[in-house]
């Protein structure tokens, strides 16, 4: 087969061809309830001419058509993440990797140490003027890092560690210092300092708000061209990873700004969808809805609640396991305790037809969000995937008929289960770790749903949050929730046709049918073929954006 598509045909068709055949191996188009395959592609300026057999596919050839054999590999729809963070990922790819393995190697603080004294010695430790790394796990670790641990990499230059869920972070004594963080320093609201025993000394942990806000300069380059290389490591990072579309779920500040200005300079060659926060979505206003220049600013994001394996999540019933120094009814707390502003962004969002993405994982959390959209529907309709929740590890089992009725579109995050899984188990109980991440109760009570890696959280490897998605193992080994686990060919629906429709963008991308865009992920092998247990082992070996190459394995 794949000789007699590198032929050629005998004699070409009329005319300059499609700009493009590609045949040669497995070419999934995820169109259907089934897996189903077609032999060959064509591509004419960027979109989808024709799929199916190979010797019609011959018969478009033309004097200008190139082929691509792909070799006996498999190519699907390019991979589209339901929730991630572009803009920082930027710090993810140049900063230090603080991830526990397999994604990294600082499984005990020394590690985590060690591989901080390396990037001090990198010169982009001047792009931002601070020694940093991102992806900590304390779950992992055993503890927090203090600013005693981070002093040991320097006493003069700033040094921050970004926690895994990126809602911590730990800052040396220099750190600290820059950030204006003292013994006099109180609590922000909805925050917290953490202080050495029997002291108002600051310890190097920040919490919540007193994070976000001391973190963001040591991880945000202090230059025009310390952005621009930024973007580029995050536009490289996620382009490895099979992504042709890519998310900013939470532009904040000047955030906005920076994408605006990469894509009017031409400098994004794959579609970045920008969700603002509530607080601001000016830029919604501005820029406009449509992609211009790969930019589209799709709507606003909401944070409801913190972090479940943070133990920062709002439930309805305290953590098994609290917090040091919360008390023994301990349940989290809310982001906007006043139920009144979400239900007026959430109305604000349907006044404007802007989609609106809620971080929402513990159940009272939850509960909040589906008490204000019920409010907002009650006048003005339901609008099908308007609201999209975000992570939503807590769900509760009555929650998801709700969800359809409202028609909130879900999107989990079904890495906690290899995570945290084991973590979980101990700090909610192993009954409702089970239910973290409910994609096959979601699937079952007949909606669709997407996966997401919340990058720079994990790493933006969709390969890998699809085997969590599939086999639900923990890091001891141990499944999380059988009864929840969904097929290779679901999961994979996650990552392309359903995230498309997450976004509204389901008629253009998503599968492989005439007529869309010719975005392509080019794999090693076929994951709904493959040994479910080794899809995380498949590797991206090209991208494609419209038919062009973007991005290539070497």
């Amino acid at each position: 087969m794949i000789s007699s598509l590198l032929a050629g045909p005998a004699i070409a068709a009329a005319g300059p061809g499609p700009d493009l055949i590609i045949g040669g191996g497995r070419i999934l188009t995820m169109e259907g309830a089934a897996p189903a395959y077609v032999e060959a592609v064509a591509v004419d300026k960027g979109r989808i001419v024709f799929a199916g057999s190979r010797d019609e596919a011959m018969k478009l050839w033309g004097a200008g058509t190139r082929f691509k054999n792909l070799g006996g590999q498999t190519m699907m729809p390019g991979f589209i993440d339901g929730h991630a963070h572009f803009v920082q990922l930027g710090a993810q790819a140049v900063g230090a990797n603080l991830l526990p393995s397999p994604d990294g190697k600082a499984d005990s603080v020394d590690a985590l140490v060690e591989e901080l004294k390396v990037f001090a010695k990198s010169p982009d430790v001047a792009q931002t003027g601070w020694i940093f790394g991102m992806g900590y796990d304390d779950s992992v670790l055993g503890r927090h890092p203090t600013k005693a641990d981070l002093d040991k990499v320097s006493t003069t230059v700033p040094v921050a560690v970004i926690h895994i869920s990126g809602h911590f972070s730990v800052m040396n004594s220099a750190g600290l210092a820059k950030a204006g963080i003292t013994a006099a320093s109180k609590d922000p609201v909805g925050g917290r300092i953490g202080r050495m025993p029997g002291s108002s000394e600051p310890d190097g942990y920040l919490e919540e708000v007193a994070h976000f806000a001391a973190a963001l300069p040591a991880v945000t380059p202090t230059t025009p061209a310390g952005k621009d290389y930024f973007s580029k490591r995050a536009l490289d990072l996620v382009k490895s990873f099979g992504q042709t579309t890519v998310n900013e779920g939470r532009m904040m500040g000047p955030n906005a700004k920076d994408l605006e200005s990469l894509a009017s300079r031409g400098l994004l060659d794959i579609d970045v969808l920008g969700f603002a926060d509530y607080t601001d979505t000016s830029e919604l206003v501005a820029w406009g809805p449509d992609y211009r220049s790969r930019l589209r600013m799709a709507g606003m994001k909401m944070t409801l609640d913190g972090s479940p394996q943070g133990r920062t999540a709002w439930r309805t019933t305290p953590y098994l396991l609290v917090p040091e120094g919360a008390p023994a009814d301990y349940r989290g707390s809310p982001s906007i305790p006043a139920s009144a502003i979400v239900e007026a962004e959430i109305a604000k969002a349907y006044d404007n037809n802007w989609q609106i993405k809620v971080h929402a994982n513990g159940d009272a959390a939850i509960d909040q969000l589906l008490e204000a959209v019920g409010k907002v529907t009650a006048t003005r309709g339901v609008k099908s995937g308007q609201v999209i929740l975000i992570h939503g590890q807590y769900l509760r089992s009555d929650h998801i008929p709700r969800l359809k009725a409202l028609g909130i579109f879900p999107s989990m995050f079904p890495m906690h289960t290899f995570y945290w899984g084991d973590w979980y188990g101990k700090i909610v109980g192993p009954e409702q770790a089970a239910r973290i991440s409910p994609m096959r109760s979601i699937l079952d009570a007949g909606m669709i749903a997407t996966s997401h890696t919340d990058a720079p959280v994990a790493l933006p490897n969709l390969m890998q949050v699809s085997w969590a998605t599939v086999n639900r193992t923990s890091r001891s080994g141990q499944v999380i929730g059988p009864n929840e686990r969904v097929t290779p060919y679901e999961a994979m629906k996650m990552i392309t046709l359903w995230g498309a429709e997450q976004v509204r963008e389901g008629g253009q991308k998503g599968s492989i049918k005439v007529g869309k865009l010719a975005d392509f992920a080019i794999l090693s092998a076929d994951p709904v073929t493959i040994d479910p247990k080794r899809i995380n082992a498949i590797q991206v070996m090209e991208t494609l954006k419209e038919g062009r190459t973007v991005w290539t394995r070497r």
